[in-house]
């Protein structure tokens, strides 16, 4: 049986996905498209039509999907 849910990560240019939710200032923010910059910035497209530049050096916590969440997982013994 598959377990989902939302959790929080660390994210920078580099590992930023779309599906991702950021909070800035207050507003949550859904990501749904990226473009990469020059430099390794990425310049974040959201579901409602606002953009954001994300420096390489930026740092901010999102809210991701996972499919299975790491304390669910059931191991089965061998021998």
């Amino acid at each position: 049986m598959s377990q989902s849910g939302m959790v929080a990560v660390e994210v920078t240019a580099s590992t930023i996905k779309c599906g991702d939710q950021l909070v800035i200032g207050g507003t949550p923010f859904m990501v749904c498209d990226m473009t990469a910059l020059a430099g390794g910035g990425k310049l974040l497209h959201f579901a409602g039509g606002e953009s954001f530049h994300m420096g390489c050096f930026t740092v901010l916590w999102a809210s991701r999907h996972v499919s299975q969440l790491p304390g669910f997982v059931r191991r089965t013994r061998r021998g």
